[in-house]
């Protein structure tokens, strides 16, 4: 069997003045093994038979054959001058390992210059060489690709030829320095053949490009863990093998590896499973249709359950979960919603689902909490951290620190976080094939779809796709979808698995329905629907529309009463003008105030006070006024007794509706019976400007159209959704006429150009699964008239651009925390302290951050931070951070405006 050249280095380094290398031939041996290893052990059932099913050759055995080939000739670039003649640092073990080479035959190595050596990088540089040697573009984009991003033209990698240099140290192939470079390449290959048990380029099985982005995700995730010096460390220089290759596997694969795969158990009734995770007596009748309809498919697919608020989607989507984890061989879970705050919340509900599990199973289950405050949440911060499961008497739930890293979360089986964690799936950016390979393993719900408009909806629809292709099963949940948006995410799932909606259906009757609850799903490609569910008693809520001059009035009146007034406005600026006055009104301690503008830590502060003072079994105080902005829509599980809210379009007005009398309590008299009041409706379409900025005209003119003065919740829940985002024509006066289908033109404009927006940074649909044409190449492309990726990761959601800073207040000597007084300044060498400074961030307003300031701003800050907090850059928390302190009043002055933090209001500016 063909051997490596055992003088070739993978990798270098100087540590403590001595010199360490890793040969070429160790780390390819490392890397084939991991991915042995991963094969068998990391990834599920469901996630081998997509790798299967992909080949031209559908065969267990050769799959695996095929993983272990990747991983050995995923390096074979670095078998090159290009690379072998790198510099790195000291200049004394580059010489080392040159003179080392021309020991090995490689004459002139240690002096030969290159011009062009930065043209071959080496993943660049084995897609070329494999493509030399007959193998296929789907085998060649997967090595070229394992840095992260496969190339964006065939022509990058076949002009590799004009730089024969780089490969063979000569352009004439009659020379033997050209041969001998040929040959050590040739063998490496021909050992990686050998070594995955295939013997030509002709032996291997053509892989489709559904197959190709996960194999691509599941080598780069091999490499970097062959990669980890903490499991597979460099040797001495003076050392040219290791010893025991079985015993440095066994080490470095037992430091990485900390949990089998979660098999989801069997039960013939899913009414065991909500009795044994949730203590139900019986499960409820949309929760009992759910899991029947999943138990009774075939073929898996996506399920859409429109149910109101407050039923019990999640409990159902979990229990949904086990079942299609079962059917599927998946073994993991995407839980995502729309905020961050939405995430906290629901993460303990899902921790305790997933320790029901593992009291059943006995065995260790990982588990993340994946979004950027993560580490606000105090009860995923105090599990236990890279558990040594042989130390352990009993297993746990546990976080593997691996995959804490930006690229890797989504690689963990267990993930509760945003909406922007799947969004991202269709978004064009470096490593993008971890996130599938991630997503490949687990069952993926998505909560409160209602919340997401059109521009988000796009990735939405394509990362479906993709979920189509793979196979994974998708939950999506919502109380208010409009059928356009239900008949897209159907279509979008079932065009990725290769196939359409079946025409013969009737299309009108399963997307236009306006039947609720509901559920619509896929079971292979047919399409299917539940719509006779148990009839629920409706609640009658009083509508009544008040006008602008008269808001504070009916203030007034209703603080006459005992009860808990909700007010939720459109704006920031609109919530902290209203909480100011209602302060003065009332008194400080009647009135809470929440919105986005907070420091992050006193964000998480107001919301659970406002769940412990207003939540499910809260004891409540007689009287409050909570002010809020679109955070508690979806946020919250709060009650309030009487809500006042600006107008917003029809589904966001429903989900304020769902805070008000939302569990069964006594209430004061005045409230029994619950009332809505809207701010903001207007006959002559004259609509408050922050309410116009933020949905625009079109939807507040439809929604206030047919808002009626009373509401039946449920049953009207998705006929007026339906009505208000339909295509039919409404009746209005002649003279507002024309105002109104200028609003309806700009709505469409404004969607076309979000639309467009959208498609620029995304990733195009999954090929047919019978293409073995299709590759990776181009994938990720984007057009010249793109700025770099960093500009891209912002893209999923259509939010202006912002930036996010550690706010502190200024104390006697340094700064501190708002609140507390204490100078931290001269304690962040404390990880706590440290971590609990991180935590303090804040969103600078859009005027600091807008295209003509963003520049100016950073600057500035930049500046101020070089001079007062550059000792941040040396600790792990606050490294890469930018700080602001504000002075004793509580101001700071930045980039041509005054900041102001309070508190009890949050971030205020004004221009000076």
């Amino acid at each position: 069997m063909p051997t490596v050249n055992p003088y070739l280095w993978a990798k270098k380094s100087e540590k403590y003045g001595r010199y360490f290398w890793l040969p070429l031939n160790q780390h390819l041996e490392d890397t084939l093994r991991v991915s042995e290893r991963l094969w068998e052990l990391w990834l599920n059932n469901g996630q081998r038979q997509l790798i299967i099913d992909s080949l031209s050759e559908p065969s267990e055995a050769i799959a695996k054959q095929l993983v272990q080939f990747l991983a050995a000739v995923h390096d074979c670039g670095k078998n090159s001058v290009a690379f072998q003649i790198k510099k790195g640092f000291p200049y004394e073990l580059d010489l080392r390992l040159l003179e080392r080479l021309e020991k090995g035959g490689f004459i002139g190595i240690s002096r030969f210059c290159l011009p062009s050596s930065k043209e071959s990088p080496h993943a660049l540089a084995g897609q070329a060489m494999l493509s030399w040697r007959g193998f296929g573009d789907d085998i060649g984009t997967i090595i070229g690709a394992h840095h992260g991003k496969p190339v964006d033209y065939k022509k990058q990698y076949e002009n590799q030829s004009a730089y024969t240099e780089n490969y063979f140290q000569e352009e004439s192939s009659n020379k033997n320095i050209y041969q001998k470079w040929k040959s050590s390449q040739d063998d490496l290959i021909q050992w990686a053949l050998e070594a995955s048990g295939f013997l030509s380029p002709e032996d291997l099985p053509k892989v489709s490009q559904s197959g190709q982005a996960i194999l691509s995700g599941l080598l780069i995730m091999a490499d970097w863990i062959a990669s980890n010096e903490e499991y597979f460390p460099l040797i001495e220089i003076d050392d040219m093998e290791v010893e025991d290759q079985e015993t440095r596997f066994l080490n470095g694969w037992k430091k990485w590896f900390k949990s089998y795969q979660w098999e989801a158990n069997y039960y013939s009734d899913p009414k065991e499973l909500y009795a044994k995770r949730f203590r139900f007596d019986e499960p409820r009748n949309v929760q009992q249709s759910l899991s029947d309809v999943i138990e009774q498919s075939d073929d898996p697919g996506i399920y859409v359950l429109e149910a109101p608020m407050g039923i019990g989607k999640t409990e159902a989507a979990l229990v949904g979960v086990e079942q299609l984890a079962r059917k599927t061989g998946r073994s993991g879970l995407f839980f995502g919603l729309p905020t961050q705050a939405t995430s906290n919340g629901i993460f303990p509900r899902i921790n305790v689902w997933l320790k029901s599990i593992q009291e059943e199973l006995g065995d260790n289950l990982p588990i993340r909490l994946a979004h950027g405050k993560a580490a606000l949440n105090e009860e995923f911060t105090s599990l236990a951290r890279n558990i040594n499961i042989d130390a352990e008497e009993n297993g746990s739930v546990f976080v593997n620190e691996w995959f804490s890293g930006r690229k890797t979360t989504a690689l963990d089986d267990f993930v509760v976080g945003t909406v922007d964690q799947f969004l991202l799936l269709a978004l064009k950016q470096k490593h993008l094939s971890l996130r599938h390979l991630g997503f490949s393993k687990k069952i993926v719900v998505i909560d409160e779809v209602h919340s997401y408009d059109v521009y988000m909806g796009q990735y939405l629809q394509r990362a479906l796709q993709w979920m189509g292709a793979y196979g994974v099963p998708v939950i999506v949940l919502s109380a208010t979808l409009a059928a356009d948006m239900r008949k897209k995410l159907i279509d979008s799932y079932i065009r990725g698995k290769g196939s359409r909606v079946n025409k013969n259906q009737n299309q009108e009757k399963v997307f236009q329905t306006d039947a609720y609850p509901l559920i619509t799903y896929t079971d292979g490609d047919q399409v299917k629907q539940v719509l006779d569910f148990e009839k629920t008693e409706n609640q009658v809520v009083t509508v009544e529309k008040v006008a602008e001059e008269d808001f504070y009035q009916l203030i007034d009146a209703l603080s006459e009463h005992n009860g808990i007034i909700g007010i939720i406005v459109n704006t920031v600026k609109r919530a902290q003008k209203l909480a100011k006055y209602c302060v003065a009104k009332y008194g400080d301690d009647k009135v809470e105030l929440l919105h986005s503008n907070f420091i992050a830590q006193d964000r998480v502060k107001k919301e659970n006070n406002l769940i412990n003072m207003i939540g499910k079994g809260a004891e409540r105080p007689k009287q409050k006024i909570i002010i809020g902005t679109q955070v508690i829509e979806q946020s919250l599980d709060i009650d309030f007794d009487v809500l006042i809210s600006d107008l917003a379009p029809m589904d966001l007005l429903l989900q304020r509706v769902g805070r008000l009398h939302r569990h069964k309590i006594i209430r004061p008299t005045y409230h029994e019976k619950p009332c809505l009041y809207i701010i903001g409706a207007s006959e002559q379409l004259e609509f408050e400007e922050g309410a116009k900025h933020v949905y625009g005209g079109y939807l507040l003119a439809r929604t206030q159209y047919f808002l009626s003065n009373s509401l039946m919740l449920p049953n009207d829940i998705s006929p007026l959704v339906q009505k208000v985002y339909g295509s039919g024509e409404i009746e209005l006066q002649t003279e507002l006429q024309d105002k109104y289908n200028k609003m309806k033109q700009d709505s469409e404009d404004l969607l076309k150009k979000k639309e467009l927006k959208a498609k620029k940074f995304r990733i195009d649909r999954p090929a047919q699964k019978t293409s073995r044409k299709k590759t990776l190449i181009g994938w990720l492309n984007l057009s010249v008239a793109d700025q770099g990726e960093e500009r891209a990761y912002a893209q999923v959601r259509d939010s202006n651009e912002t930036i996010e800073v550690i706010a502190l207040k200024k104390t006697e000597n340094g700064y501190g925390i708002f609140g507390k007084g204490v100078n931290l300044s001269s304690q962040i060498d404390n990880l706590e302290t440290s971590k609990e400074i991180a935590q303090q961030t804040l969103r600078l307003p859009y005027a600091l951050s807008s295209p003509p300031k963003i520049d100016t701003t950073i600057k500035d800050l930049e500046t101020e931070n070089l001079r007062h907090l550059k000792d941040w850059q040396d600790h792990l928390w606050l490294r890469g951070s930018l700080g602001i302190v504000f002075d004793e009043h509580n101001q700071y002055r930045l980039n041509g405006y005054l900041l102001t933090y309070d508190t009890k209001y949050g971030l205020t500016y004004e221009k000076e």
